[in-house]
């Protein structure tokens, strides 16, 4: 919210810009956790916070989108390393890594994004599907 506040001037003086939040996976259901309520409350108000922004700020050049990514391993597998583990926790069959998530992040910052505002991709290799 800061970020954007903070930005937003500048992105709307050049009728251009990119705004990508960082949700998480679940933050537009709950998945049976239990004690996690505000964490799944805030996860859904950047999900709202985003939809409403793409909303006032297309007609400035400006889309915003969410990536939610699913839980990363601390390890920090790299994507070779990951694809080589068999995880069935997640359908797509490895774990997720953080090349996973800064792919969906470089799509919505390119040119080729220009047409896609107030989206929300789940990086979750089909986890909660």
């Amino acid at each position: 919210l800061y970020m954007s506040r903070a930005a937003l001037p500048h992105m709307r003086k050049a009728r251009w810009g990119r705004i990508i939040n960082m949700g998480a996976v679940g933050a537009e259901r709950a998945f049976g956790q239990a004690k996690i309520s505000a964490y799944a409350a805030a996860k859904a108000a950047v999900v709202a916070l985003s939809r409403s922004l793409a909303l006032e700020e297309a007609k400035n050049g400006i889309t915003v989108n969410v990536v939610n990514p699913s839980s990363i391993d601390e390890n920090e597998l790299t994507l070779e390393e990951a694809r080589r583990i068999r995880d069935a926790r997640f359908p797509i069959g490895r774990p997720p890594t953080v090349e996973d998530v800064a792919a969906a992040v470089a799509f919505f910052a390119s040119e080729e994004a220009e047409y896609v505002t107030g989206q929300v991709v789940n990086v979750s290799g089909g986890w909660m599907l």
